[in-house]
């Protein structure tokens, strides 16, 4: 990638403008993609240089840092991650939901306090979630019900809002909030349209209740637009919410909003669900317990990673990648803006990240890549990822 220290044969520092837009006096450096390290991509526009809008700003590797888990804020340019050690890191160049009491937002990796009994985060549209010593964290706005502990208010500093000691994972969903417990027993919070949240009611729950059916030995919780995926340890899938798109899963054929949790995938009958993946409102993929990826939904938005814009709907849905190999370990399409929404996706087979999808095509010249909905390869040596539109961050 260029040095943008000039334009035109002129330097930078002594521009005013370039195509109408305000330029700051230090100028402007893109940085290399690099094959190591933790590394933020995206646009000019976007982050650093909020003034120049051309798509070449890529963030500098920071090959300091190795963590086992990042997430990020779908509405502001801030990132959570965990190490295996169990602490807590964050960089942020925004402090809204983020009190600078707290948080120094300079786009650099920081450590958040000295605690080393963090245990899982998520990311949401204007929250994160965290379990910590098996209690629940929150901070961002409370809006949406998320918190769980009744309170609408926002926290712009992580708040205990659940003590129950015994909770092992947490899930941001378009707003709603799920945990699961030691037991396995899942539980919602917030809003409850299309019966997103589990409860037999589309109504707003604003404390953390465990879902009507009951389910046992749940191990995991994804999303999609008004959705949920909920996975159990025998890789059953089970979904409630909205299926316009019949993306719920082989099981279910019609497209009305599915009053669940009801059983989507049978591990018996379809395949073993090995890791769910986030969906958007047109679709997405899981990954099987042979490493294959597994397409749900409409394909014309490129969620299929490879490139086919053939759909796989209702008792069709759950499609095995078969041409696309083994030794897929993640997958995200997760948007929180509908139909008409952030239709980007991501994936790592093996260690390599892949990134394509209908609006990926903003992201593409970042990466010296034809501006298509196609998928492409990122770069290799990644073991955790997180996308928004025009941000992508991999390490």
């Amino acid at each position: 990638m260029p040095d943008i220290s000039s334009y035109s044969g002129l330097d930078v520092a002594n521009i005013a403008k370039i195509s109408g837009q305000a330029v700051p006096s230090s100028g402007l450096t893109a940085n290399a993609v690099s094959d190591s390290g933790v590394q933020v991509y995206g646009t000019g526009g976007l982050w650093t240089n909020p003034a120049v809008t051309a798509v070449y700003n890529v963030g500098v590797a920071d090959t300091t840092h190795t963590f086992t888990k990042i997430v990020g804020s779908y509405r502001y340019l801030q990132f959570h991650a965990l190490k295996s050690d169990g602490t807590l890191w964050y960089w942020s160049q925004t402090n809204t939901y983020m009190s600078s009491t707290y948080f120094t937002a300079d786009g650099t990796w920081r450590q958040y306090g000295t605690a080393t009994d963090w245990e899982d985060i998520c990311g949401g549209e204007y929250t994160f979630g965290a379990i910590k010593d098996g209690n629940i964290w929150f901070i961002g706005s409370g809006s949406y019900r998320q918190r769980g502990d009744g309170g609408t208010t926002a926290v712009s500093n992580w708040t205990q809002v659940n003590s129950a000691g015994n909770w092992v994972s947490i899930y941001h969903g378009w707003r709603c909030a799920w945990a699961i417990n030691s037991s396995g027993e899942a539980y919602a919070t917030g809003y409850g349209y299309s019966y997103m949240t589990g409860q037999g009611t589309t109504s707003t729950i604003a404390t953390f209740t465990r879902e009507k059916n009951s389910l046992t030995n749940i191990v995991e919780v994804k999303g999609g637009y008004r959705a949920t995926f909920l996975r159990n340890s025998s890789g059953d899938v089970y979904f409630t919410g909205n299926n316009g798109n019949a993306k719920a899963g082989p099981n279910i054929t019609s497209t009305s909003d599915q009053n669940g949790p009801v059983l989507a995938v049978n591990s018996s009958t379809h395949y073993v669900c090995a890791a769910l993946g986030g969906h958007n409102d047109h679709g997405g993929c899981h990954i099987d317990s042979d490493g294959y990826l597994r397409f749900n939904g409409e394909a014309s938005s490129y969620m299929r990673p490879d490139n086919s814009a053939t759909d796989a709907k209702g008792s069709s849905s759950g499609l095995r990648l078969t041409s696309l190999g083994t030794g897929w370990t993640y997958y995200d399409a997760m948007d929180f803006a509908g139909s008409s929404g952030n239709l980007l996706g991501i994936a790592i087979k093996s260690g390599t990240l892949y990134m394509g999808g209908q609006d990926s095509q903003q992201l593409k010249p970042t990466f010296d890549s034809t501006s298509n909905q196609n998928w492409i390869e990122i770069r290799s040596g990644v073991t955790t990822a997180f996308q928004r539109l025009n941000v992508l961050i991999a390490g």
